[in-house]
């Protein structure tokens, strides 16, 4: 995985890849800040990780996105929550990644869902992505990523589902290192 020093990392291996952060398609350098693992909500993740980018709009389109690159078969399942868009991803060697990012996205009737957020989300095949718009005026972007292990797919028993939510709040990037 990573040296675990409890810091700061420029890149980021997972089980499922390394990440890579991309902006318009084009990967960009950046430093995934280790978190510790919360008693009571995810003490048994192996990875917690927030990557914060800053970008200045400048009244064009543009997405950033956060993707990992894999030569493992996954399945994959979206998790939102309250102001939380997170999907999540399963491999076939039992473990299981969420990366998260602050929004809510969507749309109503043509009008945004919320008037809180001036930028909105997209699920990826392999991450998760901000939407920059013409309006946007946030500068401050931050993903987050979480992962255990011995989790598996569609497994519904009390254990499975006890560990699998811990990487949701792991990816949650409103919750402090």
């Amino acid at each position: 995985m990573t040296a675990d020093d409890g810091k700061k990392t420029k890149t980021l291996l997972t089980p499922f890849g390394e990440i890579k952060i991309l902006v318009d398609g084009k990967p960009i350098p950046y430093v995934a800040q280790r978190g510790r693992n919360l008693e009571g909500m995810c003490p048994h993740v192996l990875g917690r990780y927030q990557i914060a980018i800053h970008f200045t709009p400048d009244g064009e389109n543009h997405t950033l996105a956060c993707v990992f690159e894999t030569g493992l078969s996954y399945e994959r399942t979206p998790e939102s929550g309250d102001r939380l868009e997170c999907q999540s991803f399963y491999n076939d060697c039992g473990f299981k990644m969420s990366i998260g990012l602050e929004c809510e996205g969507g749309y109503v009737d043509g009008k945004r869902f919320s008037n809180e957020y001036d930028y909105d989300s997209d699920y990826l095949d392999n991450g998760m992505a901000f939407l920059i718009d013409r309006n946007t005026q946030t500068e401050r972007y931050v993903f987050g990523i979480s992962w255990i292990d011995n989790v598996v797919w569609n497994d519904h028993t009390e254990d499975n589902r006890k560990r699998d939510v811990e990487t949701w709040y792991g990816a949650d990037p409103t919750i402090g290192l």
